[in-house]
């Protein structure tokens, strides 16, 4: 497979990227700047650009067969996320590309749900204070929903660096623990990615 990579030089893209190369996959990486890349630039193809640059977006995905991308909220950017993903849903509808596998957090909520009594109250909290950040992952899901792609969202609680473990997933119940190795995301970011699992769903991961 070709696969195209967003935020694919932060902690956790690093980890996808390289876990993506393993599995022998050919790999496309939009950056900002090459220069964070180099420790892969002999393996992967980069392209220059900006994520809110539909040509960029539209350079990196050309002839890939799926999208992975490891955004997360940087700083103050509060639109980040809903930007991205109209730009992304486009782009891949005009490309005729389909599969697209990204992170959402544990906090996001939909229907039919069922949140440990710990989560209701974390979710609530979040929802409640974050403020724009927290309308940017509801407005991203919103998106991808409504897009007609073949999508994938985990979502996540607190990220923390550590090795592959046992991990939780589940669709609609939230995980045992409110971590998640940065390296247990990737690995399932991968998978997905690979395997076509966990189809227009929203799962919930954690570590065991």
């Amino acid at each position: 497979m070709k696969v195209a990579v967003l935020g694919g030089t932060g902690r956790t893209g690093s980890l996808l990227v390289d876990d993506l190369l393993e599995r022998g996959q050919q790999v496309v990486m939009l950056v900002r700047d090459a220069k964070k890349a180099a420790m892969v630039a002999d393996r992967v193809t980069l392209i220059e650009g900006d994520v809110r640059d539909p040509d960029a977006v539209a350079r990196t995905i050309d002839g890939a067969n799926a999208i992975a991308s490891a955004l997360g909220p940087v700083g103050k950017d509060a639109t980040l996320l809903r930007d991205t993903a109209g730009i992304v849903t486009s782009a891949m509808a005009e490309a005729h590309i389909s599969r697209y596998v990204g992170i959402s957090v544990a906090g996001l909520t939909l229907p039919a749900d069922r949140k440990r009594p710990r989560d209701k109250v974390i979710s609530w909290l979040l929802n409640r204070l974050g403020g724009e950040l927290a309308k940017d992952k509801i407005e991203e899901y919103s998106a991808w929903a409504h897009s007609g792609l073949d999508w994938t969202l985990a979502r996540v609680p607190r990220l923390i660096d550590g090795p592959l473990s046992e991990l939780d997933v589940d669709p609609h119940v939230s995980g045992r623990r409110t971590t998640l190795t940065r390296a247990n995301l990737a690995r399932f970011l991968c998978d997905a990615v690979v395997d076509g699992r966990y189809s227009r769903s929203a799962p919930f991961l954690s570590d065991r």
